[in-house]
This record gives C-alpha cells, sequence and structure tokens, in this order.
C-alpha cells in the first residue's frame, strides 16, 4: 500500500549571485521578468537549461536586454516572440550550486521572479525535506552567493501550484494597461489606486485607460480559468 503523505516540503527563498546572467542586466534597464524553469540536460562539462522568460517593464529597455542576451556567450539557443523569451543557457556543471538546484525531485510551484533591484525569488516544493536541505546548504556555502534569505520553508498543500499558459498576444496599448494596473497595485486588495491615477500615470483619459484594461482582461481572464 501506498503511504499518504500530506502536504509537501516548501522552499520560498530570496536570493543573489555573482555569476547569474540576467539580474545584473534586468537592474540596469530597470527590467523584471517572471521566470519559468522548463528542465535541464548534461552534456561535457555543462549543465543546459532550458526557460521562458516573461519580461515586464518599458519597450525599449526589453530590446536591448534581448540583444544583450542574443550575443551572450552562454546562451547557445533563443527565441523571441515580443515579451516573452525562450532560451538555452549553459553553465559550468563543476559548480555545485546548479546541480543542487535542478534535480529531478524537486516541483517548481511558481515562475521565479527576478526583480528590478536584482534578488530572485525562487519557490521549490519536494515530496522530502532532505533534499531542500541539502539545497539550502548548498545555496549558502556557494562562493558566487552574495544574499540568501529564507522567506518560508513549511509543509504544505500544494493546491494552488501554479502552471505555465501562454497568455495571448495584446495590443500596445492593452498590454501597457494591465502591466500598469498590476505594477500600480491596483489588483491587490485593499486597492492601492484607483482607475483616475493610472490613467494619469499613462497619460490617457479615464475612459480610454479604462476600455483598455478591460479588453485586456477580457482575453487574459478566459485563458486562465477555462477547462
Amino acid at each position: 500500500m501506498v503511504p499518504y503523505i500530506k502536504g509537501m516540503w516548501y522552499l520560498k527563498f530570496k536570493y543573489k549571485h555573482s555569476d547569474c546572467i540576467y539580474a545584473p542586466k534586468l537592474q540596469e534597464l530597470n527590467l523584471s521578468v517572471f521566470f519559468y524553469y522548463l528542465g535541464h540536460y548534461l552534456k561535457g562539462n555543462y549543465v543546459f537549461t532550458s526557460a521562458a522568460q516573461h519580461l515586464i517593464g518599458d519597450q525599449g529597455s526589453i530590446k536591448k536586454y534581448i540583444n544583450y542576451i542574443k550575443n551572450h556567450k552562454s546562451i547557445v539557443k533563443i527565441e523571441v516572440y515580443n515579451n516573452l523569451i525562450f532560451t538555452v543557457a549553459k553553465h559550468k556543471r563543476e559548480l555545485e550550486v546548479y546541480g543542487a538546484i535542478y534535480q529531478p525531485i524537486f516541483i517548481y510551484p511558481s515562475p521565479a521572479y527576478l526583480s528590478k533591484d536584482g534578488f530572485e525569488v525562487i519557490e521549490i516544493a519536494c515530496w522530502e525535506k532532505e533534499p531542500i536541505q541539502r539545497l539550502i546548504k548548498s545555496l549558502k556555502k556557494n562562493k558566487t552567493t552574495t544574499y540568501f534569505e529564507i522567506l518560508s520553508l513549511i509543509n504544505r498543500s500544494m493546491e494552488d501550484m501554479y502552471i505555465i499558459r501562454l497568455l495571448p498576444k495584446l495590443p500596445e496599448k492593452q498590454e501597457k494597461a494591465i502591466r500598469l494596473a498590476f505594477e500600480y497595485g491596483y489588483y491587490n486588495f485593499p486597492r492601492k489606486l484607483n482607475l483616475d491615477r493610472l490613467s494619469r500615470i499613462a497619460k490617457v483619459s479615464k475612459p480610454t485607460f479604462r476600455e483598455n484594461l478591460r479588453k485586456a482582461e477580457s482575453k487574459i481572464i478566459p485563458k486562465l480559468i477555462s477547462k
């Protein structure tokens, strides 16, 4: 009989490391990104990692970031779809941290978030606690780690796991409206600011901003909740 295990071990941590190829450029260009880990493989002396990056910020800065990534020696493959890019990156296999974090035993319940200030917030789940403890130890002693903070380490149910779904392409004005709404806390509870303030930030009339926002929501929400 298979033993019943209630919940998984869940780790959420804030991290910064000097050998990150993404964070310094994101910080320089005032961008943030949702980073979706898609898998990895080993070849020779390298660990190759596949990921999707959903970029958030000024379109001009996004173009500069994409150009930087295209020319980086650690990026071996790239596909670009507006603000969404797919990459394959190579990392030296001798660095223990990459072997520790990219484990088949781990589940990634949410995309990592790389903020404008150069920090990464990563969530990992596992049926057992020991692999997570090994990861924490590895991150702490990693020679390139410059900041490490455990935000949460608990045994919990994973009913709210995020599964990546590609969202529809939005016209520029609609995308700008929904990004501003998100970034300025319009969807927070309580709401941080209203449509009047958002329309002034966007430098358009309130009716125009409301229309762009509602059209964006009407395209995105069905994708999130449809069966």
